[in-house]
């Protein structure tokens, strides 16, 4: 195994209200400020295209959310890190109100700032999904129910990447 990628989606119970929403009122408004000529009404459609195209990035299905391969691992919205910084992988949990989700707790050899490296996934925009939480301890979480395959394929990669047998 070369490398392996998993992916994220978005919540898409948003989609309509910050995206299709205002684009159908940005469409209706600009048409009607144009055709009865009343300028403001086709201020206020750019600035609805404006927050429909701001929430665009919610459309996308199946963002790379974490990859692994030989060199180490790329969490989108923190960058890459490699196995050698990497002092130690665990199960761990994600208690969301009274669940418990599936994670793993990732604990590094040097301080975090000092073991990842920018990527172009690096930059994470507030809408996007995060994947992770830094811990106070100089860990970082990953919550395992946010990416599209099952937590035990999850951990099946980092084992085997781990392990060194790529």
């Amino acid at each position: 195994m070369s490398g392996r990628t998993f992916t994220a989606d978005y919540d898409k119970t948003n989609i309509a209200t910050r995206v299709w929403i205002p684009l159908g009122l940005a469409a209706v408004t600009g048409m009607t400020g144009l055709l009865a000529g009343v300028p403001g009404l086709s201020i206020i459609a750019a600035i609805l295209t404006f927050v429909a195209l701001r929430f665009w990035p919610l459309t996308r299905f199946d963002r790379p959310a974490l990859k692994l391969s030989e060199d180490g691992v790329e969490i989108d919205g923190l960058g890459a890190v490699r196995w050698r910084d990497i002092s130690d992988v665990r199960d761990g949990m994600v208690q969301v109100k009274a669940v418990k989700l599936p994670a793993i707790d990732l604990s590094f050899a040097r301080p975090i700032p000092d073991v990842f490296s920018a990527t172009a996934a690096t930059r994470l925009r507030p809408w996007e999904i995060r994947i992770f939480r830094l811990r106070r301890d100089g860990k970082i979480r990953l919550d395992l129910s946010k990416l599209e395959d099952t937590p035990e394929d999850v951990r099946s990669a980092f084992r085997y990447f781990m392990s060194g047998n790529a």
